[in-house]
């Protein structure tokens, strides 16, 4: 071997060896880690939900605010959903670090008039609901960084997308910026923004789009929504759809707090679904999924152990199932299991006839 070839192994080892090395570092600072998710998502049949536009608190907004007569009704969903974010800008200021638990946006609103410093949280639940007393589908989505729990930074940021007729497909807004994205003049959804890797694209509504471009690249790992979108009158389902780069893991674990319950996907076909065609179960799951998320205990109370397990199929909870925790007896399970997740390796395998495996996930904990 002459003395170049070797020179090159020997660099391709070493930078083989320093990514590894940064991935095993990554890894350790992690308090839980998922390293098996034999559960992704391969189908289609979700049912999403929307808020009603005749909901009594949604007229009470168009009524407050008289939306109907500041915003009206011309133009297109976009057209109208930049007004909405223009007429936003003039009840609330953008701060990244502005704080609030607020779900209403009438009580966001109220409260903005002698604190007019918000989040992209708040603008976000804002816009929607306006969106919705002007009789425009929107929904509230969510970036968020790889490996999330040691992030430096911030580890998500809020957006929504509003449907378009126009376009026939979802468009992202940021309500917080005031501003949406094209690519070759045409307004992308937020999964299509992830697809684009932010190249050729064009912001609009914003001078320094440059600026807005770098801090935007920093989220676009994953992407969330709810599965029902509505925040007045009982909920239908409390689970979100989450997308992953394929053969990602997902991430339980955030910076602050848990993962919401979700369904992981590695495609975007979810997320393009009108809202306006009506939903039909059609059966095509052939294989049930397993929710996971971490179960509300008490503030004062430091359980970080504690999950629930949930099945669904056909966009609706499993009545019965078998679950087995690592070597334990398989249990069968009437809609939801608590399960307590000790410090190393814990498998989670799912059954339905308490005999064959159909989905497994491995989380390791690292701490007690």
């Amino acid at each position: 071997m002459n003395r170049k070839k070797a020179k090159l192994i020997l660099v391709a080892l070493v930078t083989s060896l320093s990514i590894l090395s940064g991935c095993s570092k990554e890894s350790s600072k992690k308090s839980l880690e998922v390293t098996k998710w034999d559960n992704v998502y391969e189908g289609k049949n979700i049912h999403f939900y929307y808020e009603d536009f005749t909901n009594s608190q949604i007229e009470e907004l168009n009524r407050l605010y008289q939306l109907n007569g500041t915003i009206g009704s011309q133009g297109d969903e976009l057209e109208r959903a930049i007004q909405i974010t223009k007429w936003i800008h003039t009840k609330m200021q953008y701060s990244q670090g502005s704080v609030s638990t607020k779900e209403d946006v009438i009580e966001i609103l109220k409260e903005k008039e002698t604190s007019p410093k918000a989040s992209d949280r708040e603008f976000s639940i804002v816009f929607n609901q306006v969106c919705t007393a002007l009789g425009i589908y929107a929904r509230r989505g969510e970036f968020r960084v790889k490996n999330a729990e040691i992030a430096k930074g911030r580890d998500y940021y809020k957006v929504n997308e509003i449907w378009s007729d126009k376009y026939n497909k979802w468009i992202m807004v940021d309500p917080s910026e005031g501003v949406y994205i094209t690519k070759e003049n045409i307004p992308l959804s937020a999964m299509e923004v992830i697809e684009s890797k932010l190249e050729n694209i064009e912001v609009k509504g914003i001078e320094n789009s440059k600026d807005y471009i770098s801090k935007l690249r920093n989220f676009i790992y994953s992407y969330t929504i709810n599965i029902d979108n509505k925040i007045y009158g009982s909920k239908k389902s409390n689970s979100y759809i989450t997308y992953l780069p394929n053969g990602e893991l997902p991430e339980l674990k955030f910076k602050q707090g848990y993962a919401p319950p979700s369904i992981y996907v590695y495609n975007s076909s979810l997320f393009t679904i009108s809202p306006k065609v009506n939903y039909v179960d059609d059966n095509s799951d052939t294989v049930p999924t397993m929710i996971i998320m971490k179960k509300v205990v008490d503030e004062n109370k430091n359980d970080n152990k504690t999950f629930v397990v949930g099945v669904f199929k056909n966009s609706v909870m499993v009545d019965t199932y078998y679950l087995k925790i690592n070597d334990q007896e398989w249990e069968k399970v009437a809609k939801y299991k608590e399960i307590t997740l000790n410090k190393g390796s814990n498998t989670i395998s799912l059954s339905l006839d308490g005999n064959e495996v159909i989905r497994e996930i491995v989380i390791d904990k690292k701490i007690e």
